[in-house]
């Protein structure tokens, strides 16, 4: 039988043990960085695991309705992808409502006819009950951040005193980071808003097959390795997300994050571990 003394001992012990392992969870928990998004369908089981094998601090569907199964700690963001007609857009506002997030992505490159493809006026006309969900709000994200589109719509937002919170960025260039944090600065500065990248990876938009893209997936690597440290540091942006297209994609093949097995290739395992 332990007497008092030793008994306090133990039990000190036990302490410095307990606070030892959740402070070694903690860190494992926030070694991501705060900003580290994913966007990815929800239309096959696997999305869960590569969710969970990256490990975000947030994620996206292009859709607005939460999945049920999101895990968490991961904040799921809705979007209202495009405005199709009234009853679709009254239903996505709805999914936007109860979906327990702080902001809302707003259209999706909607000056493009195979993606969201919403005109300004559209797209204004809409805003006011946008506004009325309470969340912040995400600019649309298009094609590129200072085309006429862009431009027309949020010139019109502000002489309507329209509320649009942070404005969201698409970026497919090359392996630059000095362009790429220009292109940021310049968006930041034109607009006077935070900023989120919700798309971005390196694309070779004349590459027929992998094998033919100007940058391999070592060059890509090597590029995040330097990007992301530097968004990082960007007071303005608030949030990232990398795009990644399937291994097997000409133009964006060597910036997946997943092997055709759901493993992670290596730059999804330097992504997941930042």
């Amino acid at each position: 039988m332990i007497n008092r003394r030793q008994f306090l001992r133990i039990a000190a012990v036990a302490g410095l043990a307990v606070q030892s392992g959740c402070a070694r969870f903690v860190n494992s928990a926030t070694q991501s960085s705060r900003k580290k998004g994913l966007g990815l369908t929800t239309k096959t089981d696997e999305w869960r695991r590569k969710l969970e094998s990256i490990r975000p601090q947030w994620t996206y569907s292009w859709g607005s309705a939460k999945p049920e199964s999101t895990p968490g700690g991961v904040e799921f963001v809705p979007m209202v992808w495009g405005y199709r007609n009234p009853e679709n857009f009254l239903s996505d506002l709805t999914n936007v409502k109860s979906s327990g997030s702080r902001s809302v992505l707003c259209f999706n490159e909607p000056d493009g006819k195979k993606q969201g493809n919403v005109s300004v006026d559209a797209a204004i006309k809409a805003w006011p009950a946008l506004m009325e969900s309470g969340l912040r709000l995400g600019s649309p994200a298009c094609v590129h951040p200072d085309n006429a589109w862009m431009v027309e719509f949020m010139k019109r937002a502000a002489a309507l005193n329209y509320r649009v919170d942070f404005v969201c960025v698409h970026s497919y260039g090359g392996p630059n980071v000095a362009e790429l944090v220009k292109k940021l600065t310049q968006t930041h500065e034109r607009y006077g808003k935070p900023l989120w990248i919700t798309e971005f990876a390196v694309g070779d938009w004349k590459a027929k097959s992998v094998a033919e893209h100007r940058n391999p997936a070592a060059n890509v690597l090597a590029f995040m390795k330097e990007c992301l440290p530097a968004l990082d540091e960007l007071n303005f942006l608030e949030r990232y997300a990398w795009f990644s297209a399937a291994i097997t994609s000409a133009p964006l093949g060597t910036s997946a994050l997943f092997n055709p097995d759901n493993s992670l290739t290596p730059l999804g395992e330097f992504y997941a571990n930042h």
